[in-house]
């Protein structure tokens, strides 16, 4: 039986985020359409309250804020706040990039009869959406 294996890593100025913490794609996008709470990581069990945190995310016209109640960061000697302003350009281009590396996961799983589970059509509906705000 064939088996895939793949992660996303994820970085914010340059500094790795927690690898014990698993980055919810759909909920990502999802909360590129209204600003609220957001269960954005895991715990790499998959359990949201094993390990899992919120991401308070408020949109305006310019940016993209993310708080959180914890460091985002693996290295725990990284100072910050926990505070952070995305611009929509850098927000877009990282959605973008993301929805391309998913089009070469489904084209690799579907190549080896594997069951691709996520839904490309919804998520492009939303970068469609978040592009003519």
């Amino acid at each position: 039986m064939p088996v895939i294996d793949w992660g996303i890593s994820l970085y914010i100025n340059g500094y790795e985020l927690d690898k014990d913490e698993v980055f919810v794609e759909d909920v990502f996008l999802k909360s590129l359409l209204y600003s609220g709470k957001y269960p954005m990581f895991t715990c790499t069990c998959g359990i949201f309250g094993c390990g899992g945190y919120y991401v308070d995310v408020l949109l305006n016209n310019e940016t993209v804020i993310w708080t959180t109640h914890q460091s985002l960061f693996e290295d725990k000697a990284i100072k910050s706040s926990n505070k952070f302003v995305f611009s929509w350009s850098n927000i877009i281009e990282f959605s973008e990039e993301l929805m391309q590396r998913l089009e070469e996961l489904k084209s690799t799983m579907i190549s080896h009869e594997l069951e691709f589970r996520y839904n490309l059509e919804k998520y492009k509906d939303v970068m469609h959406e978040i592009k003519i705000k």
